[in-house]
């Protein structure tokens, strides 16, 4: 099995193996491409490293478009380089069994191939990128154009400029083997993280079924795939103070190959590296879950989740959800 990232461009879906994956950010104000490639916009600052990043748009042979400060920037690894890709949204991560194609694929780019759910699928970012347009690309239907909201440019620009400064003013922690994968999400103006490998997959929940006699922490159930699992709510497992409007309608798919729930999450905020070696003890302010379910806190405020303890817990399932 292998974890994949999806994404949008326009109104296209794709996916790239999460391994390829270092981080996802925001998007900033780029400079002057550092090459002639049909796919480069620009170059940006990352720590002091100049990377260049291509439109996702433009590889896929969509309308084009200046950045918007909705836009994110995944940072990937492409062989020995590191590589930004401007795409729309993230739609979330899952676990999929992927096998490129054995033969040669004439409707298809080098590096890329168009799934039976019409995902196009990137399995080999440097051959893709190495492509560029050359090739037609076979996208589904109804994905050429998109309506596009009024933007105000001055703010817009203003957001990315001062986007591009903190990150070029960053110092960019030294990436360690031995530092976890976290996925972070969002939950009541708090932002929490989950090690990768007890996260079968991400995403939105279009219905939820209420089970008549659950605990009150448990939203309901839900399919995924074919299989029903049941949803936990956090904010009412924990007591978590309820701020403003959410959408909490991204599912966390939690496993441990034993049991398999979801929990409810605003939105997802990062996929990424960073080291735990060096956690800080959670303050009794900063968030209400028990401390047994709590490993500590990274980067300054982010809370890391025990999902191990989470899932070892027998009142957090409904019972006819365990395998």
């Amino acid at each position: 099995m292998t974890h994949l990232l999806s994404f949008t461009a326009g109104r296209v879906s794709c996916a790239l193996p999460l391994a390829a994956v270092r981080q996802v950010v925001n998007m900033v104000e780029l400079q002057a491409p550092a090459g002639e490639h049909p796919g480069e916009v620009g170059t940006m600052n990352l720590h002091g490293r100049t990377i260049p990043v291509y439109s996702l748009r433009r590889l896929l042979g969509l309308p084009d478009r200046p950045p918007r400060s909705a836009d994110l920037l995944i940072i990937a690894h492409a062989g020995t380089d590191c590589v930004a890709l401007q795409v729309d949204a993230v739609k979330g991560v899952w676990a999929d069994t992927i096998s490129p194609p054995s033969g040669i694929d004439s409707s298809s780019p080098p590096g890329a191939i168009l799934t039976e759910e019409e995902e196009f699928l990137i399995y080999d970012l440097p051959l893709f990128l190495a492509a560029g347009r050359s090739v037609p690309l076979p996208l589904p239907p109804g994905t050429a154009g998109e309506d596009e909201p009024p933007r105000d440019p001055e703010k817009e620009s203003a957001i990315l400029a001062d986007r591009a400064r903190v990150f070029s003013q960053q110092k960019e922690e030294p990436r360690e083997t031995t530092s976890p994968e976290l996925l972070t999400f969002q939950l009541a103006d708090q932002e929490y993280a989950i090690r990768m490998q007890y996260i079968r997959e991400v995403f939105i929940i279009r219905e939820i079924t209420p089970v008549p006699g659950a605990p009150g922490f448990i939203a309901g159930i839900g399919a995924i795939r074919g299989e029903i699992i049941s949803i936990v709510d956090l904010r009412t497992l924990f007591s978590i103070p309820r701020h403003g409007l959410t959408d909490l309608n991204r599912v966390i798919v939690l496993s441990d190959g034993e049991v398999t729930f979801g929990i409810l999450a605003d939105y997802i905020t990062g996929i990424g590296i960073r080291p735990t070696d060096h956690l800080t003890p959670v303050e009794p302010d900063m968030t209400p879950i028990d401390r047994r379910y709590l490993i500590g806190v990274t980067g300054g405020s982010v809370i890391v989740l025990d999902a191990a303890a989470i899932l070892a817990d027998p009142g957090m399932v409904i019972d006819e959800t365990r395998k």
